[in-house]
């Protein structure tokens, strides 16, 4: 053996000897097999879906009364048969359309259902919505209670059970708006993303199946993510997580039959851009409390799941409600909308008035496999 390595170039020679070392070492050690010890792993997802959670159950079951209605149709309810009828003559249709597109959308000081829906609780007008009267939801336990009684916490409300038969579902969201035809009118395919895509991070996972103390991180970024042709987000890639404190949160989990759960996250706000608001929705957020997560990870690599939170009432649909054109084009009639989340808010009541001022609810969660790089520089909250 001598006489091999003899006859050896230099740079090989000390190569074989280090290995030669090495094995050894190993066998003064006790052992004849070099073995890495097993180390946690990570698990990156791009948020590429997140809706809100409607339950499209049968129409006749949740909303036996029919959907909600429109702007339009509300108008035409305030009318008598006879002033509808007259309305409704094509010789009328400037007088129809400025009735409804401008003043039944107006209030005596010229403000109008979607830039001030408050100013409209008290008006006949513009009525609750009915709401859903089904008894499935998507959604988790947010109050702790069985049947939905008062608590510090929250207010009188109806329970859900989800489609897995869960019991004591909180999404009074759904309730709300489930019957609403801007919102179940557009189906499972098309209902609207409400969050800018965000990321999920899965820490410490040494069992995908089954793992007792894991860490979720949900971290907002600031980079555009990349797009295929087909438009949709491209997994695989690498994006950097937000600088900014504000939009970053983590929480303990653990992983059960490769379903993870966390615990209660206080306050969860993720970065969403309001265009209407030109430099001041560029830090605009939307806010969940008491907020949980239930996430499963699939074959495929990618992940599915819910984030189950309380919502302050005015933070929901505030892009929707930009304007005059929410009302007259999208044809929702945001006052109706706001009186009814505020009629069915079910958590952090006020403490002078006893008016909860958040309302529970359930976002479903699609996330393609990312990479993620850590923030630099990071930079403080500002609001």
């Amino acid at each position: 053996m001598k006489g091999v390595l003899l006859r050896m170039p230099s740079r090989l020679r000390l190569v074989t000897g280090l290995l030669a070392a090495l094995g050894f070492a190993v066998l003064i050690a006790g052992g004849s097999t070099f073995r890495a010890e097993p180390q946690p792993r990570s698990r990156a997802f791009l948020i590429v879906r997140s809706d809100l959670g409607i339950h499209y159950g049968k129409t006749e079951v949740d909303c036996p009364q029919g959907l909600e209605m429109t702007v339009e149709e509300a108008f035409l309810a305030s009318k008598t048969p006879e002033e509808r009828e007259r309305l409704l003559r094509p010789e009328n249709a400037k007088e129809y359309g400025n009735g409804w597109k401008n003043d039944f959308i107006t209030g005596p000081g010229g403000e109008n259902v979607c830039n001030n829906p408050k100013s409209f609780l008290k008006d006949p007008l513009h009525p609750l919505y009915r709401g859903v009267k089904g008894k499935a939801a998507y959604g988790m336990n947010l109050d702790g209670t069985s049947d939905g009684r008062a608590t510090p916490n929250s207010c009188t409300h109806e329970k859900f059970v989800s489609e897995a038969g869960e019991p004591a579902v909180d999404n009074q969201l759904y309730r709300a708006v489930g019957c609403a035809k801007n919102v179940r009118g557009l189906g499972p395919p098309l209902a609207p993303v409400r969050i800018d895509p965000f990321l999920v991070e899965i820490r410490g996972v040494d069992d995908p199946k089954n793992d007792a103390q894991i860490e979720v991180g949900i971290y907002s970024s600031e980079d555009t993510p990349l797009q295929g042709p087909d438009g949709q987000m491209m997994a695989n890639q690498t994006l950097t997580v937000t600088k900014n404190a504000r939009w970053r949160a983590t929480v303990e989990g653990r992983i059960v039959d490769g379903q993870v759960t966390t615990g209660v996250i206080e306050d969860l706000q993720l970065r969403h851009v309001l265009p209407t608001w030109g430099l001041l929705g560029q830090n605009y957020a939307f806010e969940f409390h008491r907020a949980r997560l239930r996430l499963s990870l699939q074959a495929d690599g990618t992940l599915t799941g819910q984030l189950a939170a309380y919502r302050p009432i005015d933070n929901i649909f505030t892009v929707g409600r930009c304007c005059k054109g929410t009302a007259s084009t999208a044809n929702t009639d945001c006052a109706s909308e706001h009186k009814t989340l505020a009629a069915m808010a079910d958590g952090y009541p006020d403490p002078e008035t006893g008016q909860c001022t958040m309302i529970s609810s359930a976002t479903n969660l699609t996330g393609v496999p990312v990479f993620i790089a850590a923030a630099t520089g990071e930079i403080s909250s500002r609001r």
